[in-house]
């Protein structure tokens, strides 16, 4: 962002924040936050950087380095130098009378964006980001100075004969406040007047005049901001930007579009790596288990072999690597295989112990797979949910506080139903709010068990899908047999759409207040049939 686009906005923050209070300072490292009055001033230090105020607390750490200055007020905004730096003077009453003076110095300079914490000394109390200079001191303790200055101002030199191509390419390395873009704009001004001093009033007289910012997009994606509209920018797609604070308005929807896209694409990239990692995990886990039929006939056969072992052992001979013993089933001799190293009767005993062991794992390997078949929906489930999230917000409700965290909000269950829709089930109170909040679509449909404790149950559906009767009235009766009526005949279920859902200030987890909501009347044990039929099958 260019100094020109900065002197807009510090007049914006003249009038937000001058005379204020400051409440509080937050960071994630790269994003500032101050709380000044009611509206929080945000400073991007990333790429590309961007300031602009929210109604809202957009991180949640406190910058303990910068808290001395909580409770001062703004007494100056200003731009120090013709650079993209601020400087907010604040100033502090103590009990005797006399008052402290603080200044928050805020870089805006690419890739070395800074925020500096100075006393009225100018000495470096804190700043955002640790980083070492050869240029200039800027750690703590040290005396701060401004970013080199090294061009100087338009009136202070001198041009010889100048073409458009020139004026594009140098200079913004030549004149104090002026970016390459500035310089492109300048040049196109300059094809018009064939003048570049009366060029270069022309784009300082529109951009002191303007009361708009516009926000021009290449391929889709917001790119360049300008104070006012650039003939030079004519053939890119644009936003402009009118009413109060247009210039902080337009940076918050840049740095919204952008940067914010861009690290919302991030978290979801990493938060579906994870999922579709375990998601083919347990396909490949469920693929190498054998079936339970399976199991169960090769158990057969060790038992059959066993008894005709223990049925021929007087005529038998030890010492072979197999036996031909007459088989009663098929009424055909066949040939047993058997270990020479031990007795036969130990032989006997091996077939059984195989035929034993090879029952109880198809017992357990049907479990297990039944376990596995029903984690599976569950991931996909989440990486439905995950896929379906466009805020940071709403993605960082995802992100495992601790392990056991992560625990349980996979412990949810997912049920697939008739018409091939899902359920998903709450077993919780956390994991009800969790689910019904942060997982659920507006467009979801939410089942409760009219006022009675019980499971929160979604019924999934697509963007403008109609849900079946039958699926009314399957999620209605899982909603009554995860409640305390689930020994009643009849109970009376509450469903509505997930965006008619609201949590209270201050209410407990998985309490929530609905409207628009529609009652039902529906037997647990139609859920129970249905749950039992499915593991059936």
């Amino acid at each position: 962002m260019d100094y020109l686009y900065i002197e807009k906005c510090v007049k914006e923050l003249k009038e937000r924040i001058l005379k204020e209070r400051v409440i509080k300072i937050y960071s994630d490292y790269r994003l500032f936050s101050v709380k000044i009055g009611n509206s929080f001033l945000n400073i991007y230090t990333g790429q590309p950087n961007a300031l602009f105020f929210s109604n809202e607390n957009l991180v949640s750490s406190e910058l303990q380095g910068f808290n001395i200055i909580q409770g001062t007020f703004v007494r100056a905004v200003k731009l120090p130098v013709i650079d993209r730096v601020i400087e907010v003077e604040t100033v502090k009453l103590l009990p005797s009378g006399s008052f402290e003076l603080y200044f928050l110095i805020f870089e805006l300079t690419g890739k070395n964006a800074n925020v500096f914490l100075l006393n009225q000394k100018r000495k470096i109390l804190s700043l955002l980001r640790e980083v070492k200079s050869s240029i200039r001191p800027i750690s703590r303790g040290e005396i701060y100075t401004f970013p080199p200055q090294e061009k100087k101002e338009f009136q202070e030199l001198e041009f010889g004969k100048v073409k458009r191509e020139g004026i594009e390419k140098n200079l913004h390395k030549f004149v104090a406040g002026i970016s390459p873009l500035n310089g492109k704009e300048i040049a196109y001004l300059f094809e018009k007047f064939g003048n570049l001093q009366k060029a270069y009033e022309e784009f300082l007289r529109k951009h002191k005049e303007s009361k708009s910012a516009f926000l021009y997009y290449e391929k889709g994606k917001p790119k360049y901001m300008t104070t006012f509209f650039y003939q030079s920018l004519k053939n890119l797609e644009f936003k402009k930007f009118l009413g109060n604070f247009p210039y902080t308005k337009c940076w918050e929807f840049y740095y919204r579009e952008k940067i914010e896209k861009e690290k919302v694409n991030s978290l979801k990239k990493s938060l579906l790596k994870d999922v579709e990692k375990r998601i083919e995990a347990l396909k490949k886990e469920i693929e190498a288990l054998k079936s339970k039929e399976e199991l169960l006939k090769e158990a057969e056969e060790n038992r059959k072999l066993g008894e005709l072992l223990k049925y021929n052992l007087n005529s038998l001979k030890p010492g072979k690597k197999s036996v031909k013993v007459f088989d009663y089933y098929t009424n055909q001799e066949i040939e047993v295989p058997i270990d020479p190293s031990v007795s036969l009767q130990k032989n006997v005993e091996k077939y059984f112990s195989k035929y034993r062991k090879l029952k109880r794992k198809a017992e357990y390997e049907e479990t297990l797979r039944k376990k596995l078949e029903e984690e599976l929906l569950e991931q996909e489930f989440l990486k439905s949910s995950i896929n379906e999230k466009e805020s940071l917000e709403e993605l960082k409700s995802f992100l495992p506080e601790t392990k056991e965290k992560e625990k349980r909000k996979k412990n949810f269950k997912v049920y697939i139903l008739p018409s091939g829709r899902k359920i998903v089930v709450g077993r919780s109170s956390k994991e009800n709010e969790f689910l019904s909040l942060k997982l659920a679509n507006p467009w979801d449909i939410w089942f409760h068990a009219k006022e009675m404790p019980g499971s929160h149950v979604i019924l999934r559906l697509e963007k403008g899908e109609k849900p079946s009767e039958e699926d009314i009235v399957l999620s209605a009766a899982a909603a009554a047999f995860f409640s305390k009526g689930k020994q009643s005949g009849k109970v009376a279920v509450d469903y509505t759409e997930v965006k008619n859902l609201k949590k209270p200030k201050g209410a407990p987890p998985g309490f929530v207040v609905y409207e628009n909501e529609k009652t039902i009347f529906v037997n647990p044990e139609l859920f129970s049939s249905f749950s039992k039929e499915s593991k059936k099958s």
